[in-house]
């Protein structure tokens, strides 16, 4: 087990770091959810060792990821960091599957990948859990890859030649998905340039 200590804004020795952020104070907005960002780097700023970010982390960093999407209502990743993390299903803590129902959330958080051209494939282990898989693709596509990902996923569009940030989370509000993690890669987390 991990033990975190809180040191602002009050010194507290030992945290319940799923408590802490169940709790955190968020603006609710009914058309615009609420968007953590998860990433770890390296002391020199590398998001990667040999192409993963997982060997980064320690049981601390592991805990903070866990708590993390213990409070999610959607956990959004690029195609990209799900094929080199070889991503499966979300899998929580029973403990923290009960919490979750008890704050009226699904026992685990809404799998969405962001593919603007669906380069995955329907065999990876991503989508061998009991919940579909979200995925959102260009409308640019390929409709055969589209039609071969729809019998593993819900395959919604969200652009035209990319998927859309701004489309992905209104289509999350829609459902009533107020708080999105987003876990990478560092190209979806990589801020949008303003409108011209």
């Amino acid at each position: 087990m991990v033990v975190m200590q809180q040191v602002w804004p009050r010194f507290v020795p030992e945290v319940d770091h799923l408590e802490l952020y169940e709790q955190a104070a968020r603006p609710h907005s009914p058309d615009r959810p609420w968007v953590m960002l998860c990433m770890i780097t390296s002391v020199d700023g590398s998001v990667s060792v040999q192409g993963r970010s997982g060997p980064l982390g320690g049981p601390t960093d592991w805990a903070v990821l866990s708590a993390l999407r213990g409070c999610a209502d959607a956990i959004v990743v690029g195609a990209g960091t799900a094929r080199s993390e070889d991503y499966g299903p979300p899998s929580l803590a029973a403990e923290v599957r009960e919490r979750r129902l008890e704050r009226g959330q699904e026992a685990v958080p809404l799998l969405a990948v962001v593919s603007a051209r669906g380069e995955l494939d329907p065999a990876a282990r991503l989508f061998a859990g009991p919940e579909r898989v979200r995925l959102y693709l260009a409308d640019a596509a390929p409709a055969s890859r589209r039609e071969s990902l729809a019998r593993v996923a819900d395959v919604r569009t969200a652009g035209d030649r990319t998927a859309e940030a701004a489309a992905i989370t209104a289509d999350l509000a829609a459902e009533g998905r107020s708080l999105i993690l987003l876990e990478g890669g560092p190209r979806l987390n990589a801020p949008s340039p303003p409108p011209t």
